[in-house]
């Protein structure tokens, strides 16, 4: 009968008898796995790196398009409390020249 490559000893005893085509097999297979290992561990980096970016950019938009839309806010109430205080203005200038108007007729009769 034949002897078996591979014995399988007992727990906790190491592995004996492989041979060196085998031994570099599992070598070559242990490399590999890690590589996929640390090139998947990279790209999910990356990913996160990327979400983030975007999170960021997204928030520096919003940032600058909230502080042009508050400075138009800002411009617009300014000119309506300047065409109030204006409008208050022109009512009292009519009501001067009412009043003037009146007082030149009272004179003139």
């Amino acid at each position: 009968m034949e002897e078996p490559l591979i014995k399988i000893p007992e727990k906790n005893t190491p592995v004996t008898g492989m041979p060196e085509e085998v031994k570099n097999r599992f070598d070559k297979i242990d490399t590999i796995l890690i590589t996929v290992v640390v090139a998947i561990i990279i790209a999910l980096i990356s990913i996160v790196v990327a979400v983030f970016g975007i999170f960021l950019d997204q928030m520096r938009y919003n940032n600058a398009a909230y502080k042009e839309y508050s400075e138009k806010i800002g411009t617009v109430e300014n000119t309506q409390k300047i065409n109030q205080q204006l409008l208050e203005q022109n009512q009292k200038n009519q009501a001067i020249i009412i009043e003037q108007q009146e007082s030149i007729r009272k004179l003139i009769k």
